[in-house]
């Protein structure tokens, strides 16, 4: 039974881990980056619950080679338009991994409610064991 509480314990602390380490990885990259513009190629608006929501496909060139390299970012509906520009830091090593300039306040969110869900685990396999102990189950 311990096997099972510690699988869905670790269950429960992948999201709160992958946010962490991808909140990490944008750190690094607005520090160690080359910032540049990216220009909006597409925007794709959908709908999220009761919340519209735009995806764009960016664009944007290594300084050094000039090769054009594509992203997306996720931003507020009705924010930006095709053509404009979004400040962008990518990695000179590895020009296909990039970071939004403003990314901080997106992870904040995420990360709350993983911390949520996992402490929501945390008591839920305690109750569970409780559970199975006292025979009520």
């Amino acid at each position: 039974m311990i096997f099972i509480y510690i699988f869905m314990i670790l269950l429960a602390a992948f999201p709160v881990l992958l946010t962490i380490w991808r909140m990490r990885r944008a750190a690094m990259v607005k520090k160690n980056g080359i910032y540049t513009d990216a220009i909006v190629t597409k925007v794709k608006s959908i709908r999220l619950r009761h919340s519209p929501i735009d995806i764009l496909t960016l664009e944007y060139k290594d300084r050094a080679t000039g090769q054009s390299f594509y992203g997306k970012a996720t931003v507020h509906y009705m924010r930006n338009n095709i053509g404009d520009r979004i400040t962008i830091a990518y990695l000179p090593e590895k020009p296909a991994t990039y970071a939004i300039s403003d990314t901080k306040k997106g992870f904040t969110g995420i990360l709350i409610f993983t911390i949520i869900l996992f402490l929501f685990m945390l008591f839920a396999v305690y109750k569970i064991d409780e559970m199975v102990r006292t025979g009520q189950m």
